[in-house]
């Protein structure tokens, strides 16, 4: 288990990014890859499974069962599985948020960066997205990337189900703003001058 640790708020900054409104379909997930961290629960039971590359195991930990994946990744990220995820009959809509890493930050050229996350992180996200569920939510699901990125990869992925489209756009604002202020992910951006800066510590 990971060491109690209090940590300062992590401000990311994400560049395209957009909302989509979709009819809900389907049903999730695929294996995760070697390199990620995945807390996946229940649907029914509450029930955690955490999986680690190819290792997977389950514990007792009681949680909301809306909750249907907080994952930390160090491959890139299936946009579309995160979606499934939070599948569900009874949503009308999804609300999802896609942060890239864009080609400036400050009026400088970002050539690319790297994201390290604490071994807390998965845990912290799952009750990140726990502790923004409204009511009229029905699901909700979060993947952020770690390791090397380019400009145009994708760096972080929420989706969140509801009846209607207010209430899943609304939290999905939410979760995504609690995520870069509580999370503990650390960014490093390089910058085509050759300078390196730190975002988060």
């Amino acid at each position: 288990m990971a060491p109690s640790v209090v940590f300062a708020s992590a401000r990311i900054r994400f560049g395209i990014s957009h909302y989509l409104y979709l009819d809900n379909h389907a049903d999730p997930l695929s294996r995760s890859p070697v390199g990620t961290t995945v807390l996946r629960f229940g649907r029914n039971t509450g029930r955690c499974e955490q999986q680690q590359g190819d290792q997977q195991q389950a514990g007792g930990a009681q949680v909301e069962p809306r909750v249907r994946l907080a994952a930390i990744s160090a491959e890139p990220i299936d946009v579309g599985s995160v979606i499934e995820a939070v599948g569900d009959p009874n949503a009308g809509g999804t609300g999802v948020f896609v942060g890239h890493v864009r080609a400036q930050d400050g009026g400088r050229d970002v050539s690319g960066l790297a994201y390290e996350a604490h071994p807390s992180a998965a845990d912290v996200l799952a009750q990140v997205i726990e502790s923004v569920l409204t009511e009229p939510v029905i699901a909700a699901a979060a993947v952020h990337r770690t390791g090397q990125l380019i400009v145009g990869d994708v760096a972080v992925v929420v989706a969140v189900s509801s009846a209607h489209r207010a209430d899943a756009l609304s939290v999905c604002t939410a979760l995504i703003d609690t995520i870069k202020t509580q999370v503990p992910i650390w960014k490093r951006q390089a910058f085509d001058d050759g300078e390196t800066e730190w975002v988060g510590l």
